[in-house]
């Protein structure tokens, strides 16, 4: 193998490493600059390799040897040496004093203070960015103005028959013929192909919108027939509901039925009667004061009402009837203290109604 293809070995490694070690000389670096945005000047720069050279350095990674005998198939000895050949050739002509040039790689050459230096070949590094340009973000393009067409005057009417002009000292007379301008024909073709005036709509386009309103128009009348059967199925619902609801519900609202005063200063003593086990004798009091009332039941059916009474009656309750409406509330009068109140509250909800309420 001959050193004088180390160069390019080491300038295509450097493409794909930022650094190559070659022993005796140096290292050759690779730094590479991304593209860069300049706002102020509105242009891209492409990406470049700046390479540098640092000459006597020591490295213990040295990668050209294996990377010669991957590319070429030598062994890693014989690039060794094919390196040290290169090494030697380079210190051998720069001892001359000339500088030693290679193609397409760069120069070596040796200062005053015998300091090896190396200039690179920019292009030959930046071999793989050299097709790329700088980028005008904003880019100027040149306006072509119309170019106006020149039009070729109009012929003057050429007067076939003329009569000689006599001139006079008083009076000066002139007959002319009057020109017979031709009537040009209009072509029935473009006559044909002049495009419809603006707010003209062409047939298909009011078909396809007649379409559409035909369909919105269906659409909303199934939809209104849907909502009146959905409303009259929901009112058969709610007469079956009211129908199956009996005579002891009880009106919870208290402000249907006004409320209805018992005007008597002393109230009847009722005598004590047995109970059953679970409800005890309610306590008699003396009222001072308008009594209280407990809602057990509403009823429009008088039987129902007396039913109810008698009810509250053989508990040993006093009970009133209060009328409101169509309704009648059947409740128990009693003092209107609060621990008699809720004790009465308590067993008319467990004797006789568990919906009871103070009203």
């Amino acid at each position: 193998m001959h050193s004088e293809k180390v160069p390019y070995y080491i300038l295509d490694l450097l493409q794909q490493v930022p650094s190559v070690y070659v022993q005796g000389l140096g290292r050759f670096d690779a730094i590479f600059h991304p593209a860069v945005i300049d706002l102020q000047q509105s242009q891209i720069k492409p990406p470049y390799i700046q390479p540098d050279f640092i000459p006597r350095v020591e490295s213990e990674m040295e990668i050209l040897p294996t990377y010669i005998h991957y590319v070429s198939g030598i062994e890693i000895e014989a690039a060794k040496e094919t390196i040290a050949a290169f090494v030697e050739d380079v210190i051998r002509r720069i001892d001359t004093g000339e500088p030693y040039s290679i193609e397409k790689f760069g120069t070596f050459s040796k200062s005053a203070l015998n300091i090896l230096h190396f200039t690179p070949d920019w292009d030959a590094f930046n071999l793989s960015f050299n097709s790329l340009k700088v980028i005008d973000l904003h880019p100027v393009t040149e306006r072509k103005e119309p170019q106006e067409e020149i039009k070729a005057p109009n012929p003057l009417p050429v007067i076939s028959d003329y009569s000689p002009v006599e001139v006079e000292t008083e009076k000066i007379e002139t007959d002319l013929v009057p020109v017979e301008i031709a009537e040009v024909p209009i072509i029935e073709d473009q006559q044909e192909n002049v495009p419809p005036r603006q707010g003209e709509v062409s047939e298909s386009t009011s078909r396809l919108a007649w379409i559409i309103l035909t369909i919105a128009l269906m659409l909303i009348t199934v939809l209104c027939a849907y909502l009146a059967w959905d409303i009259i199925s929901g009112r058969k619902r709610i007469n079956q509901i009211t129908q199956m609801i009996p005579d002891t519900l009880i009106i919870t609202n208290e402000f249907d039925i006004p409320v209805v005063m018992d005007t008597v200063s002393n109230p009847v003593v009722i005598p004590p009667i047995e109970q059953k086990d679970t409800i005890q004798q309610p306590i008699v009091q003396e009222e001072s004061e308008p009594p209280c009332y407990i809602v057990v039941g509403a009823f429009t059916n008088t039987d129902n009402i007396e039913r109810m009474v008698k009810q509250i009656e053989g508990f040993g309750y006093k009970s009133t009837k209060l009328k409101g409406g169509a309704l009648t509330r059947v409740a128990i009068s009693t003092s209107c203290d609060k621990a008699n109140l809720q004790k009465v509250l308590s067993e008319a909800k467990s004797g006789i109604n568990p919906e009871a309420w103070i009203y």
